[in-house]
């Protein structure tokens, strides 16, 4: 027979007569004991009340009631961002356990609106059967949506360059390639389609989980650029045509035709050649001979001991070759290009560029000078040389070896626009002292005007001194935001520049980076050569 009753409608549970009365159960703990093995064994035991049946020998009706039915709770937290619905459920202590209602009301009680997922939630609940009575457990329950930014306005190629087509030489019979046969040149006629612009987008709005709306930031808009011998297609301004014959030179954001002069080789028999448009040459530029292109100039052989200026891209498909030279002797060789400069390989030359150089085997005893990236070998994985000479500057540079087993001095400095962008730093920095000197002379100005009799030219005085602080305040506004731009400019160019080797660092190697130097003199596996803090690192690959 029990000595328990359970009241459903209150939720308790009772003892059905006094211990005083039946004797039994003796003491507290056994009491305690009989009910955790009873059914009731998860209820709430009312210690207190208990205590009062072994104290007192009264029979008291609510000192019976030794146990409560505890229902399960739920409780709702959202993030500081309004992102994500956490809850939290108090397992049932022998009541009810939290239902899908309830859990549902408590979501809307909490403002949660968007984002529940009505399967996760079903299986959160599901888990109470398998917690203890009493426990806690959390789980998210509601998401929201970020908002999905446009993508800005792309631009798409729709024909091949000059130098796309050097740069894949034309298969022969029997899978063999012609590194000299490039296929015929790359022209285009009027009409013919050479970019698209892809409009930019507006985004996907998102929405928090009390449903307000997060409005997306639209993708950037950048119009085509129409240059010489192009125009936009009549039928669709989103796509640029030539609107002349010509080889097609890709520029950001547009492209522009240009006349192409072609030669088999530059020689004394053509003389020097300064053009308008793009240079190719099926053969070779020939010792001292000069070529200056507002184009681009493509060269298939070799260019000897001579120089060459482009104001766009310069490929050289077997390489750039001059003499020996004596240390402050100029190199008998050198290619200047604003745009990339790609070659074969290079010795003895001198090699700049705003932007890229790519050497496909090696640099030897060569001066390079690269607004970016400066690579030796092919492009995933580069394994060419990079041996004697110096890099004036860049910002990266990837290679496989970099020296030689000899020792060959080989100098290397990145990152040298920190110097130019530290000296603005400091002009800025200069400007800004300047300006609170000029405020501080124009509040004392202000002060004893003010204190002055009142008259015309007091008055007049003070509008001046107004007008100047407006000014003043421009100025510095201005200031501000040039600062911020250099400083961001700096720390990007810190934390990007460095020196990747992919097979061997060898002796002799002088590296600069920014302002700190450090010399190597034992050979080195692939690894990455960086600044941290200011000084020059090394951060060795690990397999």
């Amino acid at each position: 027979m029990s000595l328990f009753r359970f009241d459903k409608d209150m939720g308790a549970v009772y003892l059905l007569s006094h211990p005083a009365e039946s004797g039994f159960p003796a003491s507290a703990s056994q009491l305690v004991e009989l009910l955790e093995q009873s059914e009731y064994a998860d209820f709430d035991i009312i210690h207190a009340n208990i205590g009062k049946l072994f104290t007192s020998k009264d029979a008291d009706n609510e000192a019976l009631v030794i146990a409560m039915a505890i229902s399960g709770e739920i409780s709702i937290k959202v993030d500081e961002n309004n992102m994500i619905a956490t809850a939290s459920i108090v397992t049932a202590r022998g009541g009810n356990i939290v239902s899908m209602d309830i859990a549902q009301k408590a979501l809307k009680d909490a403002g949660v609106k968007h984002g529940i997922n009505k399967v996760v939630l079903e299986q959160f609940l599901g888990q109470q059967f398998d917690q203890p009575a009493g426990e806690v457990y959390s789980g998210i329950v509601a998401h929201g949506r970020r908002a999905k930014n446009g993508n800005d306005a792309k631009f798409v190629r729709m024909c091949m360059t000059a130098q796309d087509r050097v740069l894949s030489p034309q298969a022969k019979e029997g899978g063999k390639v012609d590194m000299r046969d490039l296929g015929a040149i790359i022209t285009v006629k009027p009409g013919a389609p050479l970019m698209k612009r892809i409009p930019p987008t507006k985004g996907e709005t998102g929405y928090t989980v009390f449903g307000d709306v997060l409005e997306p930031k639209p993708g950037r808009d950048f119009e085509m650029q129409v240059l010489e011998g192009t125009k936009l297609d009549p039928n669709d301004a989103n796509i640029l045509v030539a609107d002349a014959k010509g080889v097609p030179v890709a520029v950001p954001r547009g492209m522009r035709v240009d006349d192409v002069l072609c030669y088999g080789d530059v020689g004394v028999s053509t003389g020097h050649i300064e053009f308008d448009g793009s240079v190719i040459v099926s053969g070779d530029v020939k010792e001292g001979m000069r070529i200056k292109a507002t184009g681009d100039v493509t060269v298939i052989g070799f260019v000897e001991c001579a120089f060459i200026e482009s104001a766009g891209t310069v490929t050289i498909l077997q390489g750039a070759i001059g003499r020996k030279r004596a240390d402050n002797d100029a190199f008998s060789c050198s290619v200047k290009a604003v745009r990339t400069v790609s070659l074969g390989y290079a010795q003895y030359s001198h090699i700049e560029t705003e932007q890229d150089i790519f050497v496909e085997r090696q640099a030897l005893h060569c001066d390079l000078s690269a607004g970016r990236l400066i690579r030796v070998g092919k492009s995933d994985n580069p394994r060419g040389k990079l041996i004697g000479g110096k890099v004036l500057n860049a910002l990266r540079i990837e290679t496989g070896e970099l020296g030689a087993p000899s020792g060959t001095r080989t100098r290397i400095a990145i990152a040298q626009n920190f110097h130019e962008l530290k000296q603005k730093q400091q002009e800025f920095k200069s400007f800004e002292k300047r300006l609170s000197d000029k405020v501080v002379e124009l509040t004392r100005a202000k002060m004893k005007a003010t204190k002055s009799p009142q008259s015309t030219q007091r008055d007049a005085f003070l509008k001046k001194i107004e007008a100047s602080e407006k000014q003043l305040n421009m100025h510095y506004k201005r200031n501000q935001h040039n600062l911020k731009i250099v400083q961001q400019k700096l720390a990007r160019l810190l934390h990007t520049c460095r020196v990747k080797v992919n097979e061997l660092m060898h002796p002799g190697i002088e590296v600069t980076i920014a302002k700190d130097s450090k010399q190597f003199t034992r050979i080195y596996p692939p690894h990455s050569v960086k600044l941290d803090e200011g000084k020059i690192t090394q951060q060795f690959t690990t397999e």
